[in-house]
């Protein structure tokens, strides 16, 4: 199993650059921040901390050595694709050939507004997705680009210089989505399956084998990555304490049960979890993306991996590193 860490789990630069230097001494495969612009709070009246994505991962291109720099996702619908293609290919050489491309079709409308993007629908923003692959392809590996689609048309491109990596970053979709799905196996290098339930996985991995050998690629050639949520612990009180209060955060008519949510979620004393991600594993899952949150965050954003800390455990980064990894 592989491991990514997210790093936006802290705010200011420094802290965000300290945090993703452990995660190399670590061992980490890769450090990956989201692409979003404002909060998640109902009101938008938080002012949280949120520095750009792309220029966050060049600063730390530079304070790194080993690790691959990525988000989870980008959202295409923020970037021209061919003006896109030139930063990841700027940071591919900023650091030596680390630089990551995992993109979504964006979902927050909130930022969207806030920002004055138009916010399409569901199937033109997976649309216009699909044809910014074809020209990070291009941009990527042409000498000259000449492209005319239903949404950008590009004469006479010249990206240069290409990326370092061959023919270019790794490309991975963050999806569950049907459609996306079948783009990402036949155009993508992986797929990050966010929060799937372990009830759900076998199916969702199935059809991913399924897409892949209808477009005749292999399982060795495609990564399937897994973003969730995860909570170390040291005390059974704690696994109580946790699975009551995701059990009284969801809606009324849509509660887990106890045994759901131990089955489904990632909670557990550091043998527990290295247990589950082991069956992950053996179920189809190549790597996993995860960061340490503290416990008040629980249930904000079951998008966001969360190795929460408890009170008696005074580093569970390395907690994880000595005992799970």
């Amino acid at each position: 199993m592989k491991f990514g860490y997210y790093v936006r789990t802290v705010h200011t630069y420094p802290e965000i650059r300290d945090l993703t230097i452990r995660a190399e001494e670590f061992g980490f495969e890769s450090a990956h921040v989201n692409d979003h612009l404002i909060g998640f709070d109902e009101k938008q009246e938080k002012k949280e901390s949120y520095l750009e994505a792309l220029m966050l991962m060049s600063s730390l291109a530079i304070e790194t050595k080993k690790i691959k720099l990525g988000h989870i996702v980008l959202c295409n619908s923020f970037r021209n694709p061919a003006y896109l293609a030139k930063m990841v290919s700027t940071l591919d050489h900023i650091s030596n050939g680390r630089a990551l491309l995992w993109l979504g079709a964006g979902w927050y409308e909130e930022e969207y507004k806030a920002y004055g993007y138009p916010f399409p629908n569901g199937k033109q923003r997976v649309d216009e997705l699909e044809e910014s692959l074809a020209i990070y392809k291009k941009l990527f590996t042409e000498d000259s680009t000449n492209f005319e689609g239903n949404f950008w048309k590009l004469e006479n491109n010249r990206n240069y210089p290409k990326p370092i990596q061959k023919p270019h970053p790794q490309i991975v979709l963050g999806t569950t989505g049907k459609r996306m799905t079948e783009i990402a196996c036949r155009e993508a290098d992986g797929i990050n399956l966010p929060y799937v339930k372990k009830d759900d996985l076998p199916k969702t991995i199935k059809n991913i084998h399924k897409h892949l050998e209808k477009f005749n690629r292999t399982h060795e050639e495609f990564e399937i990555s897994y973003f969730g949520g995860i909570d170390l612990v040291s005390s059974q009180e704690e696994i109580d304490n946790l699975v009551t209060a995701i059990i009284d955060r969801a809606k009324e008519d849509a509660k887990p049960s106890r045994e759901e949510v131990l089955k489904n979620q990632f909670i557990g004393y550091p043998e527990d979890i290295k247990e589950k991600i082991k069956e992950y594993e053996d179920l189809g899952i190549n790597k996993m993306v995860i960061a340490i949150r503290k416990s008040d965050t629980l249930g904000i954003n079951k998008m966001v991996i969360a190795i929460r800390k408890s009170d008696t455990i005074e580093d569970p980064l390395k907690m994880f590193y000595d005992k799970v990894m």
